[in-house]
């Protein structure tokens, strides 16, 4: 029987024995159908507990305008797909709540609950119950190599109020799960309450919010034929069918099953197979239909790598359509598809919308709506903050930092709901969002000490890596600044500091503490840093110069002798003036040439070292005082020089090149070879002899000039 009600129980049995068998089911179908026509839907989920031990949860809705719920037990039960054995299970329940979508003004409809003919308002009817299959008598469904189990649940009967076509029919859903593919799975939760009513003429958007938190396995999402008993499909009248349950809007010559989810408004069904999103755009405003919303549930296979379906849930609803002249429903927006590397933070803002419905004059502008916004918990470790709660439309501020190994080839996925507060009831509108989490570029480095401070490196990405994959190297101080410097050290392919090789040599020619950063990327561009620390024990080492550059007088001699530091003695010499020697002395020509000088030495070990210095040739400054003068011995004469320092470029002024004339000069003045003055431009002189002025100029180098002064009585 599946009546669970006392009173019609009882009347059955009288029927029973006061008349045939065939008399009796035939006024009790009569009876079902008068009074029974109460069920809206269910669906079934379940959570492991342990292997083999699952929970059970199966919700039923129930039409308050119909007769109460008793406790389906009796055609409750578990079935092995391959034998066809099977065990009844007696549910539990244990709670009922009025889930009817109304304003906060408004009275529940189901009140007092399960009770009979209350009003047009959605019970949800909760029943568990706790299955384990290590046991007796559930262990002997597993039994011959039985897998797939099926829990089946069904009553009587379906509204009398449906109008396309499964009315009165009876009730029936389940949901499979497969033990030897997955012996401790949970099924996805369906965190999204039932919403059966819609607008007429305007858009739904609606999700199940299908979250499988405990697992993390792939969701797709179908339509599925409501039953009303295991391979039994409910009647659709009409064009009803179960792909297109709705009278949908149709411009034009357009028709099932084209669809257009972005138009304005939504054209045909459209169910996202992917998100679960099930959004069109209802125009039949009396309608009260049927539809089953499944979700499989996929799983990679270890071995062959492929996806395999391991559990199938169902969601059978009725949805009525109703007439709603004063208000639209809510509107959602914000990246409802986006891309994040694992180990990298994303955040973004969803925002509502809900446009006031204006009626045509003279009636007045109605008040906005408030409209709150929520989300399903779909994605752990991640946060959605409603950014204002007073806000007349909220916010929410979504922010997630996927771990690393959180990576997948399917998305991950959350929904959102955004609920006005329209009276007597809420319009209601659900979206999926999807985040897309990619892999961050992994690699092991190998760093290997040769000899003569030359390192080895090398790049092995991990066995998981998406290919191509993309290396660059990079050599720094122990301060993490980029070394220019290559007589500290560079890479071996390219001379500088840095390498885009995936193995490569560094050349160190001082030791120190240096850092060298490997970048590593892969083809979903998700680059990874590294920093590896490696010290340099002291190295052959050679300074060519006393200090950063020399500078030189013209005319005189310079010796380049190099200082010799570590290494293994005796160290031979390479100039690249082609001289072996352990010095060179330079004759520096009466002329401007700067000149770059460059020593190469090599230890018994066969290290080598090289340092170079440039020598700045200096032209000597310029200086006369005029020719040969004669004078009266009761006169007296002024000398006055013209000198300068002609034109020089000083390198380690990095500011800018400086160019210096007619600088401040140091002077020297003799007669016959007697210094008569320092440091002064003028002279008075009434003195005959020679006279002999020396300039020196701010480096040292200096020139002379001579003049005779003849004097007669």
């Amino acid at each position: 029987m599946r009546i669970g009600l006392q009173k019609h129980t009882l009347q059955v049995k009288r029927l029973i024995l006061s008349a045939l068998a065939l008399v009796g089911f035939v006024i009790f179908a009569n009876v079902q159908q008068a009074k029974a026509t109460h069920v809206m839907g269910a669906d079934i989920t379940y959570k492991c507990l342990d292997t083999l031990k699952f929970q059970f949860t199966v919700k039923y809705y129930r039409y308050c305008g119909g007769v109460p719920f008793g406790n389906p037990s009796n055609i409750t039960k578990l079935i092995c797909t391959k034998t066809g054995s099977s065990q009844g299970v007696s549910l539990t329940r244990t709670s009922i709540r009025d889930v009817t979508p109304v304003c906060a003004t408004a009275t529940k409809p189901c009140n007092p609950s399960n009770t009979s003919r209350t009003g047009d308002g959605i019970e949800e009817h909760f029943y568990t119950v706790t299955i384990d299959f290590n046991k007796a008598p559930y262990s002997n469904l597993t039994k011959n190599g039985c897998c797939e189990i099926r829990l089946e649940t069904g009553q009587c009967c379906r509204n009398s109020n449906i109008t396309s076509g499964a009315a009165n029919q009876n009730f029936y859903t389940y949901a499979t799960i497969d033990l030897c593919k997955a012996p401790c799975n949970s099924s996805p939760a369906l965190t999204t309450e039932p919403i059966a009513y819609l607008c007429c003429n305007q858009p739904f958007y609606y999700n199940n919010g299908a979250s499988d938190t405990a697992n993390f396995d792939s969701l797709s999402y179908s339509f599925a034929n409501p039953l009303r008993g295991w391979n039994n499909k409910i009647s659709y009248s009409g064009n009803y069918t179960y792909k297109n349950p709705f009278d949908s809007y149709f411009p034009g010559t357009l028709k099932p099953p084209y669809n257009n989810p972005n138009a304005n408004p939504p054209i045909g069904i459209y169910l996202d197979p992917e998100t679960g999103d099930l959004i069109f755009t209802p125009v039949k405003c009396d309608e009260i239909t049927v539809a089953v919303l499944e979700v499989k549930e996929w799983r990679k296979n270890a071995t062959t790598g492929k996806y395999e379906v391991i559990g199938v849930t169902r969601r059978d609803m009725q949805f009525i359509t109703k007439q709603c002249p004063g208000n639209n429903p809510p509107i959602i927006k914000g990246k409802f598809s986006t891309t994040v590397c694992e180990g990298s933070q994303i955040c973004y803002t969803i925002t509502t919308e809900d446009k006031v419905k204006v009626p045509p004059p003279p009636l007045p502008k109605p008040p906005p709506d408030t409209v709150t916004i929520k989300w399903n918990r779909g994605i752990p470790g991640a946060t959605f903050t409603v950014v204002n709660p007073k806000a007349l439309n909220q916010s929410g501020r979504f922010c997630w930092t996927p771990p690393i190994g959180s990576a997948s080839d399917l998305p991950y996925t959350y929904t959102v709901t955004a609920r006005d507060d329209a009276c007597p009831l809420n319009a209601v509108t659900v979206r999926a969002f999807q985040v897309k989490v990619n892999p961050i570029a992994e690699a092991e480095r190998k760093i290997t000490k040769l000899d003569c401070g030359r390192y080895a490196v090398e790049s092995k990405p991990f066995p998981n890596f998406k290919n191509p994959a993309k290396y660059s190297w990079q050599l720094k101080d122990s301060n993490g600044v980029i070394i220019f410097d290559r007589g500290l050290g560079y890479f071996e392919s390219t001379g500088s500091f840095i390498s885009s090789k995936q193995y490569d040599t560094i050349l160190f020619r001082k030791g120190g503490t240096y850092i060298v950063q490997h970048t590593i990327n892969n083809s979903p561009k998700c680059p990874n840093d590294y920093y590896d620390t490696i010290v340099v024990p002291p190295l052959l080492e050679v300074d060519l110069a006393f200090g950063p550059d020399t500078f030189v007088c013209a005319g005189t001699t310079l010796r380049l002798e190099p200082k010799v530091n570590n290494g293994s003695l005796p160290v031979t010499y390479k100039w690249g003036t082609g001289d072996t020697t352990a010095y060179i002395d330079i004759s520096v020509p009466n002329r401007t040439s700067d000149t770059t000088f460059y020593v190469e030495i090599r230890d018994q070990n066969n290290c080598t070292a090289w340092d170079s210095t440039t020598v700045f040739l200096k032209e000597n400054p310029l200086v006369q005082i005029g020719p040969d003068r004669r004078i009266c011995t009761y006169n007296s004469i002024s000398l006055f020089p013209n000198d300068s320092l002609a034109y020089w470029d000083d390198p380690r002024d990095t500011s800018e090149i400086r160019i210096r004339q007619g600088d401040t000069l140091y002077k020297e003045w003799y007669l016959d070879g007697n210094l008569i003055s320092q440091d002064t431009a003028l002279i008075d002189i009434n003195t005959g002899g020679e006279y002999i002025i020396k300039v020196i100029d701010s480096i040292g180098c200096f020139a002379t000039d001579t003049m005779i002064l003849a004097v007669n009585d």
